[in-house]
């Protein structure tokens, strides 16, 4: 079973379509973006980029999503600033190359650069509430 039928099994109770809203991603770096958009998208999610903190919001205030994976070192407003700025009903997820700079924030999963696509549906997975597809 793919990671978007478990998703839609599982959560149906909550929403009558939970994955309606999109997962935004945020990183400055294109080919770290287009990875964890092809990642998710092969998943089955419905994925929005934005490079950098500003237009993430912009795109936050028309289309709200489930889950925002965020890059912690953008460039102007870091993740942890667009995390403090999301509704409580969005799932967030930290993507670093310093892991210097998660530190002291155990509030938010984070995942360290290089990405495995397996480490990333499974912090994905954690984060909308389903069983990872390898599992």
């Amino acid at each position: 079973m793919s990671l978007l039928a478990r998703a839609r099994s599982t959560m149906a109770k909550m929403s009558p379509d939970p994955l309606a809203r999109p997962v935004l991603v945020v990183e400055d770096d294109a080919g770290v973006r287009a990875y964890l958009v092809a990642v998710l998208e092969h998943q089955g999610f419905r994925v929005i980029a934005a490079e950098n903190g500003e237009q993430a919001l912009r795109i936050l205030e028309r289309e709200p999503a489930q889950l925002c994976v965020l890059d912690i070192g953008l460039p102007g407003m870091d993740g942890y600033a667009i995390a403090e700025q999301l509704a409580e009903d969005v799932a967030v997820i930290m993507v670093t190359g310093d892991p210097i700079r998660a530190m002291g924030h155990e509030r938010y999963q984070v995942l360290h650069k290089p990405l495995v696509p397996e480490a990333l549906e499974a912090a994905v997975a954690n984060a909308v509430g389903i069983a990872p597809a390898y599992s």
